[in-house]
């Protein structure tokens, strides 16, 4: 009878660790990497794209076996767009899932936040879209593919000047890191060229009601109107804009590169002209070509900047992880800090040692209902 017992309970332990050991070799198979987006929240239309456009990119790398035969495995966490969130979803992930590479920060104000706490713990954060300048060199374990606002602020107020002979022009923000740091410097850069600003006027993030910062910015009579906002903020002050009969012409930013805008409001944005990184859904580039058409087949439409944004991200991690032979953070930070002109679908992509990414800018204008190329 003992001798009975003896050899079930060796075959219990050999069953255990034979699962055990398949359980282990299964875990190795794949490499997880997580996402703190605006799932939810009044940004959410961004994350939402975002997260589509890494959704494809997880799909294509794992229909083709994966990074070195390892399937990606992606843990999504929604900060909602706020700072706290966000620094609550990536303490999550690095000491609850144990994840060394994010996509995350994707605004400014959460950017700053969980920064310091990646650096604290050597993981990777790569964010598809902070722009805010105190970013830069924060540490070096952040990156971003899309430009400072830096080329943002000053480009248009360059060309406010330069290109279009504004004089007096009005400006209207987003009381937040990315607002305050563009209109920063688009007033810095257009002052020093000569123009003036005649108001400037903020507002909450979240807000609904901008009469009364319109109405200032109507009794100065400008020549323009530089507006700093979000989708939702958008097309509230748009059709506030017309109710109350500012009729100046419209200058914005990336924030503003968004058809539904355009459907929403119809003729209040017409002329509009704004800064938007290099991508274009209709390029004739081979690489774009395919990603649109795979973006359509997966999920119905075209893609915008903020999927194309995010695409790249994980496939720039992807590439990064796969040539990392230590299976360490701080050497993928190394990789991803020597890459020169990827060929992404949001344009050639060099990083500096400062985790900031160089690709050009384009001037968008808004014509018969569509963005077009300014000058075209």
């Amino acid at each position: 009878m003992k001798k009975a017992i003896i050899i079930t309970l060796i075959g219990v332990l050999i069953i255990s660790s034979f699962v055990f050991i398949i359980s282990c070799s299964k875990k190795e198979k794949v490499i997880k990497i997580g996402s703190v987006l605006p799932l939810t929240g009044d940004i959410a239309v961004y994350g939402k794209k975002m997260k589509q456009g890494i959704d494809l990119a997880k799909k294509e790398i794992n229909s083709k076996g994966g990074i070195n035969g390892r399937l990606i495995k992606l843990i999504y966490e929604d900060d909602k767009g706020d700072a706290k969130e966000s620094v609550s979803a990536v303490n999550k992930l690095i000491n609850t899932d144990q994840i060394e590479v994010i996509i995350g920060g994707a605004i400014s104000s959460t950017a700053l936040a969980t920064v310091p706490i990646i650096d604290k713990n050597e993981v990777v954060l790569f964010s598809p879209a902070a722009t805010n300048p105190k970013l830069s060199g924060m540490s070096r374990f952040f990156f971003r593919n899309w430009p400072s606002d830096v080329f943002d602020g000053t480009a248009m107020g360059q060309f406010a000047s330069k290109e279009l002979n504004l004089k007096n022009i009005a400006v209207l923000y987003v009381n937040n890191d990315w607002g305050l740091a563009t209109s920063d410097l688009f007033i810095k850069t257009f002052e020093k060229n000569g123009g003036k600003i005649v108001i400037q006027e903020s507002f909450e993030p979240n807000n609904t009601d901008f009469k009364a910062q319109i109405t200032k910015i109507k009794n100065t009579k400008p020549d323009a109107l530089y507006l700093i906002a979000y989708q939702k903020e958008i097309v509230n002050i748009l059709k506030q804009k017309v109710q109350i009969g500012l009729s100046c012409r419209l200058l914005s930013t990336y924030g503003f590169f968004d058809p539904e805008i355009i459907e929403l409001t119809g003729n209040a944005t017409e002329g509009t002209i704004i800064t938007a990184p290099s991508y274009d859904s209709s390029s004739d580039s081979e690489i774009v070509k395919m990603y649109v058409e795979s973006f359509k087949e997966e999920f119905g439409e075209v893609p915008d900047i903020w999927s194309a944004q995010a695409y790249d991200a994980l496939n720039i991690l992807a590439l990064a992880i796969s040539r990392n032979k230590t299976n360490s953070s701080i050497e993928i930070r190394d990789i991803i800090a020597k890459i020169k002109n990827y060929n992404g679908v949001s344009g050639k992509t060099s990083f500096d040692e400062n985790g900031d990414v160089y690709k050009p800018l384009r001037f968008l204008i808004v014509k018969n209902g569509e963005f077009v190329n300014y000058g075209n």
